[in-house]
């Protein structure tokens, strides 16, 4: 595949960027601000960068709705290191719709779930099919929670599966012979794990190509897997059958990685065009190209076309 190197939007940034990727109809690609608090908008039309200001300090999962006139929905894990020093700033996490014509973002309430009582809520992603909303708290009690119309239903914590999530990091909807289905990115046991809409188990997949799987995206028949370890991966949706579109790099982990770590202070590290460092969010567009995000200080966008 092609490799584009997208235009930042915000060029020589610090901050660290988390952010999550989505593409519209029209082919306007939204991603987070590296310092939070912002969705960046490339406008399909002539490729200018806009910005919508949302009351989120980390804009890590994000999924469009097309319904409505068209949504965003954003998960805040609640946490953001702040250069110099990249010391933590935290706060409760949130996860929400942002209405893409009135720019007003509208709060999931905080899951009536026993785990809250001691852990925090810490959001990664949101996946929708109709009414139904699946938020992933990768970062907090590691539950996956599905809303409905009467607010919070059911909270999923993979153990139908013989293992309890461990930081179920990103979802999305897939659609196979066997219908409409949750696929959850279970990055801490290094699986897919696979549900009915209605939570109910269907199955799981490992496999030795899958280190530290992260976000996902549906292309075709494929599910397209973003691996935090440096890869991109496709797994055939019907055979199972796996590829890396991009292997890992052959070089292990530099010392501060994601970033680099020079005289003890981290610094954006020098990045190669066709090797991933830390890939993170994902997005497929319509002719087949690949979007997605890195993990690193001043972030990194790519395009790849076939």
């Amino acid at each position: 595949m092609r490799w584009q190197t997208l235009p930042s939007g915000v060029p020589a940034s610090t901050e660290w960027s988390h952010s999550g990727i989505a593409l519209d109809r029209e082919g306007n690609l939204f991603w987070a601000h590296p310092g939070g608090g912002a969705v960046l908008v490339r406008r399909a039309l002539d490729g200018g960068v806009e910005q919508i200001e949302v009351p989120l300090l980390e804009i890590h999962g994000i999924s469009y709705d097309p319904r409505r006139g068209g949504a965003l929905w954003l998960a805040d894990p609640g946490f953001k290191p702040r250069p110099p020093d990249y010391d933590v700033e935290a706060r409760e996490g949130r996860g929400g719709r942002l209405d893409l014509r009135t720019r007003e973002f509208t709060a999931l309430s905080r899951p009536s779930h026993p785990a809250y009582a001691k852990d925090p809520w810490r959001p990664t992603s949101i996946a929708v099919d109709g009414p139904a909303v699946f938020v992933a708290d990768g970062y907090g009690a590691s539950l996956v929670h599905l809303y409905g119309d009467r607010g919070h239903e059911r909270t999923i914590d993979g153990s139908e599966s013989g293992l309890p999530f461990a930081c179920p990091h990103g979802l999305v909807i897939t659609e196979t012979d066997r219908g409409r289905e949750l696929v959850v990115a279970d990055r801490g046991n290094r699986r897919l794990v696979t549900f009915g809409l209605d939570g109910t188990y269907h199955g799981t997949f490992t496999h030795p190509g899958l280190r530290s799987p992260t976000c996902l995206a549906v292309r075709e028949r494929e599910l397209i897997v973003t691996d935090l370890d440096g890869a991109l991966t496709a797994v055939d949706l019907e055979t199972g059958a796996l590829r890396h579109i991009i292997p890992f790099p052959a070089a292990g982990k530099r010392d501060g990685w994601p970033n680099a770590r020079r005289g003890g202070t981290l610094s954006r590290p020098d990045l190669v065009e066709g090797t991933l460092n830390s890939p993170h969010g994902v997005a497929a567009g319509p002719d087949g190209s690949i979007y997605l995000t890195e993990y690193v200080i001043g972030g990194r966008e790519v395009r790849l076309t076939p």
